[in-house]
């Protein structure tokens, strides 16, 4: 176990139910992980939030600030993250780690573009009770020790190699950040997804949004997670023709709104081999 691993539980979109969350802090008492909950169930306002997220992540108390859940409201906090940034300089290499999906992509990809800082898209503290044994196990050990070079996989939809620096999370949350100065627009990314609650037709629109902002050739691969109600392969019947003929794409991964939630670490190089039935996703190793 990593004896410095110190995490505050951090409140940046909905507060939480108070049931889930206490029932989330359990499993981290059962891993014997120091935490310090900022959770205050009350919805404050966006440069409330914002400020006490600065605040811990350059107090440097903690190695990883893990989000309560998500819902809606990270994208507000931006400009005001801006801001508190800009105000002054500190020592990046030891800013504190992400850890959520869903609405908490915004803040990944903002923490990416501007620190260049790996976070981890993985199950919220509420989440935790619900994960199924594979899922909670591979979070644990992740967390918990340095991890070696670890694979995930799923269904092949379009053969070939590539490789990339993995970016991607909540799809609407990802269009709602393209044309602004938050996306990262890296010259190789491979792209994955993952959305809920959600029609088709409003996913095609989203997903376009995304490839029509990316630099030409820089898309190198996608990866798609759980669709919810919508069948990944009905998704990407209406988007194969738009993207890019070379490029490998998979489906089915274990990651999404599920009990199912393989973390993923955002920012983190990574390569995606696809054969005739297939895909995998590879990680170098190292702590996240």
């Amino acid at each position: 176990m990593e004896e410095s691993l110190s995490i505050a539980i951090i409140q940046p979109s909905s507060p939480p139910d108070r049931e889930p969350f206490e029932r989330g802090l359990e499993v981290l008492k059962k891993w014997k992980i120091h935490f310090k909950s900022y959770v205050d169930f009350v919805e404050a306002q966006a440069s409330q939030k914002a400020f006490l997220l600065y605040e811990l992540m350059t107090s440097f108390k903690f190695t990883h600030l893990w989000a309560v859940r998500g819902g809606s409201g990270a994208i507000k906090l931006l400009p005001y993250l801006d801001e508190f940034f800009g105000a002054k300089a500190f020592p990046v290499e030891y800013l504190p780690k992400l850890i959520g999906f869903s609405d908490i992509t915004t803040l990944h990809l903002y923490f990416w573009k501007k620190f260049k800082k790996v976070g981890l898209h993985a199950p919220m503290v509420v989440n935790l009770p619900e994960l199924e044994k594979k899922s909670l196990k591979c979070l644990k050990k992740i967390l918990l020790e340095d991890a070696e070079a670890f694979k995930i996989f799923g269904l092949a939809y379009r053969k070939g190699y590539s490789e990339g620096v993995l970016i991607g999370g909540n799809l609407s949350i990802l269009a709602s950040l393209c044309g602004t100065p938050y996306f990262p627009y890296e010259e190789e990314i491979i792209l994955f997804i993952e959305e809920t609650n959600e029609k088709l037709y409003r996913m095609e629109r989203a997903f376009l949004q995304i490839l029509y902002s990316l630099p030409k050739g820089a898309l190198k691969g996608v990866v798609l997670g759980d669709l919810g109600e919508v069948k990944a392969e009905d998704f990407l019947k209406e988007m194969e023709e738009f993207i890019p003929e070379h490029i490998p794409v998979g489906y089915g991964f274990p990651f999404g709104h599920t009990s199912v939630n393989i973390p993923l670490p955002i920012g983190r190089r990574a390569c995606l081999k696809i054969s005739n039935k297939r895909a995998e996703l590879c990680f170098d190793g190292g702590p996240f």
